[in-house]
């Protein structure tokens, strides 16, 4: 198509998508936004960007556009320079305090402590950031800009993200529609002025040969200006054919003369780094404008600022995978060979050799640091796995089999975790190399998902007495916790008492007192078990004092959490909040995200116990923020109930209905079926106590529909027993008694005592008024 026509067309989609609702949000300086534009290969969405920059440019210094690079498995250093303005030399001060003083494996603690110097050196300031082809954009990015927005929430940070695909769960979310048959009519006049005026009927048609996708209507259209009657509208060699856009595009690709096709492949390596001085440097010619505007008319490059880019990567992508023997050309060896040249783009090369099969062993430990120091896990497995395919060394397949369980682990992946650290000590016994740090780990990650036979069973069954002497006794003090916890109260303090011994043993100092720090405190939660509360509390404070000379904060942070509880169970709520506090602080200190979220619960169901609402309200709040950042919408949806009913409990109905209606959203949306009942009945019970029975009766009943459809007997049983007492209250008693009995009928397969008590009790009560 003719460039003038082509920006009519630039031009009449941004005119049909409602650029002002986004806008609305975009210009508020005071808030960070976070919108995500989706919409399918040819829908238009990228024609939005031009409009939206000069838009932005108005209100906002800094107005940035960002294409991902698709040989990057992860873009988080490159995009850090437009979030913020961090400078590269500090950043990388930041990457290795982190690493030095702080790293747990977590990419969200990561986050949190770069997130807090950022902001404590006044980095983050309004700016406007435009990221395209965001479905190339890796997954620990996103989960930044996600978890950005929400602790940055009043810094003026906006994101406008084009995608695909929906990829983030609490994102402002807007859709490009497909064409419909008004829009086809209206293009077809701009593309042909001649046609006659009353294209109703063949605008039908068109919009169901194109499907309401812009990519395919453009190919009609270049296809028939190319025809003999370029000037006129005519339909009729295009009614037999099917498009597809993938197709559309490999055929635009294959067509190509090589010279613009190696030129388009050089691009996309190159991405940022692109330049025509570069380009002409390493393939030798001295004018590639023409070619560059040949690949700008074919839709396969953009221009949105003043730098090129490649469009529809994510096409690329797949034409690459089909097409491997592309990237051999010599061109294509002289770009790969001056990126060798700069460390910074060994992703590049990594990514490369991955497509071709190839392994280059330097080059993969280069990127796999790096991505340690970011704590990418997800990255990480791919370059492990792939790794895996490609050493044959057991002594290296054990490591890389560890390697890979722990990456899942610090994922909370624990399945995943426990199958890979199996395999690795299933390679350890077979040649006889040491085992003892991967039965440690298998069994904590097992005890970790209740697994506690097969916990045990692993370290009774490979802790020979030749191992470690450290190890060993950290294996048996994970088998004293594991003891306690499934009740075998003696076994486990016989432990305990040998560990007692042996630990003095131990030279180095740090690890001698870190042992008995936790023996102590293992101790102590056994003890608060058989409720010896003094010596539980003896116990504890002597973990303190070991943790302290060890200068451990997480052992801190654990043992004034454990004192904390059992205040909080002895009813001395001041000193269970100072110590549920001084966690916090801990955690605090040492950027543990979720260890803060614990507490802050925590110290929400502390002060709702000792009928302070506000303050459990303030500290649920608080909670809910971080689980928000950590992006866990089964946490999200549980903290919104607590907030709700803890709201009904103060006869705030109006503050109830919109947590628990927020509750019932994030459950439905992600499929959680138990909060989804919860929900309900927590909705159920707000209505009964506004006395709208009608609507409390709807939502019980939606309740036990929902707990029938999936067998979740508890939830019926809570069902029941709520219709019940609506159905009592009204004096409809025989409706109430078949309610309680079918609840009854269910408690033996139910362990709620609570739950049992209250359906006796309803049971007692009906019989009473019908008798």
């Amino acid at each position: 198509m003719t460039e003038g026509l082509t920006q009519q067309l630039h031009n009449y989609i941004s005119q049909r998508f409602s650029l002002s609702k986004v806008l609305n949000l975009l210009l508020d300086k005071s808030h960070s936004h976070l919108i995500e534009i989706t919409g399918k290969a040819g829908s238009g969405k990228s024609y939005l960007i031009k409009p939206l920059m000069e838009t932005l440019q108005n209100t906002y210094e800094k107005v940035y556009f960002y294409s991902p690079h698709p040989l990057y498995l992860n873009q988080f250093s490159l995009l850090l320079h437009i979030i913020s303005d961090v400078e590269p030399d500090a950043l990388e001060e930041f990457y290795q305090e982190y690493n030095q003083q702080y790293r747990t494996g977590r990419k969200y603690d990561f986050f949190y402590y770069l997130t807090e110097q950022l902001n404590r050196h006044n980095l983050l300031t309004p700016r406007a950031i435009i990221i395209d082809d965001g479905d190339i954009l890796d997954k620990y990015s996103r989960d930044y800009l996600q978890y950005l927005v929400q602790y940055a929430e009043d810094s003026g940070i906006q994101i406008v993200f084009l995608s695909q695909q929906r990829l983030f769960p609490f994102a402002h979310w807007e859709i490009v529609p497909p064409l419909t048959v008004e829009d086809v009519q209206n293009i077809i006049q701009l593309a042909f002025p001649e046609a006659v005026e009353n294209v109703g009927k063949e605008s039908e048609i068109l919009q169901k040969i194109v499907e309401g996708n812009m990519l395919i209507l453009e190919k009609i259209f270049n296809d028939m200006q190319l025809g003999k009657n370029g000037t006129e509208f005519d339909l009729t060699p295009f009614l037999d054919k099917n498009y597809d856009p993938l197709q559309i595009y490999f055929e635009t690709l294959e067509n190509l003369p090589e010279n613009q096709k190696e030129l388009l492949l050089s691009m996309f390596i190159l991405d940022q780094k692109f330049n025509e001085d570069n380009i002409k440097n390493i393939s030798g010619k001295k004018n590639i404008k023409k070619d560059l505007e040949k690949l700008y008319n074919a839709g396969l490059i953009e221009h949105p600022d003043l730098d090129w880019v490649v469009q529809k990567k994510v096409s690329m992508m797949v034409w690459l995978e089909q097409h491997p023997e592309a990237l051999s050309s010599p061109l294509i060896q002289k770009l790969l060979d001056n990126l060798a040249e700069d460390k910074s783009e060994e992703q590049i090369k990594v990514k490369i050799l991955m497509q071709m099969n190839k392994y280059e062993a330097s080059a993969f430990e280069a990127v796999i640091k790096e991505l340690e120091n970011l704590s990418d896990n997800d990255s990480l497995l791919q370059l492990y796995q792939y790794q895996l395919q490609h050493t044959k060394k057991p002594d290296i397949q054990m490591l890389i089999h560890k390697n890979i369980g722990l990456a899942y682990a610090n994922s909370n992946k624990k399945d995943e975790a426990i199958e890979y650290l199996r395999q690795s000590l299933h390679i350890c016994t077979e040649n006889f190399l040491p085992a003892e740090e991967i039965v440690y780990l298998l069994a904590s990650n097992l005890f970790a998902v209740n697994s506690t036979a097969f916990a045990l069973e692993i370290i009774n069954k490979y802790s020979p007495e030749t191992i470690d002497p450290y190890w060993k006794l950290k294996i048996l003090l994970l088998k004293a916790d594991i003891l306690g916890e499934t009740e075998d109260y003696d076994s486990a303090l016989e432990e305990l008492e040998k560990i007692s011994h042996q630990s003095t043993s131990i030279n180095d100092k740090d690890k001698r007192l870190l042992l008995q720090g936790e023996a102590r405190k293992i101790k102590g939660k056994i003890l608060y078990y058989i409720n010896e509360w003094e010596q539980s509390e003896e116990n504890f404070k002597e973990a303190e004092k070991f943790f302290s000379l060890a200068n451990d904060h997480s052992g801190l942070a654990a043992v004034y959490n454990n004192l904390a509880v059992l205040y909080m169970f002895q009813g001395d709520w001041d000193r269970s909040e100072q110590y549920f506090l001084k966690s916090l602080a801990l955690e605090k200190e040492h950027f543990n995200l979720n260890g803060i979220s614990i507490c802050y619960n925590n110290l929400g169901g502390l002060m709702d116990d000792k009928g302070d609402g506000q303050k459990s309200l303030m500290y649920l709040e608080e909670a809910l923020k971080l689980q928000k950042m950590l992006n866990e919408p089964y946490n999200i949806t549980n903290i919104y109930n607590n907030i709700g009913i803890t709201w009904m409990d103060h006869n705030e109905y109006d503050k109830a209905e919109e947590a628990l209606k927020n509750s019932l959203q994030t459950a439905v949306d992600f499929g959680f079926y138990r909060n989804i009942i919860a929900s309900l009945n927590n909705l159920g019970a707000l209505y009964f106590k506004k006395g709208d029975w009608a609507q409390s009766i709807a939502l019980y009943e939606q309740a036990i529909k929902k707990s029938e459809e999936n067998n979740f007997t508890e939830g019926l049983l809570r069902s029941f027993n709520n219709l019940g007492e609506v159905y009592e209250k009204q004096d409809e008693l025989t409706l109430a008694y078949d309610l309680y009995f079918k609840g009854l009928e269910l408690l033996p397969s139910v362990n709620d005592d609570f739950i049992k008590a209250d359906l006796y009790g309803n049971l007692g009560s009906v019989l009473t008024k019908l008798h």
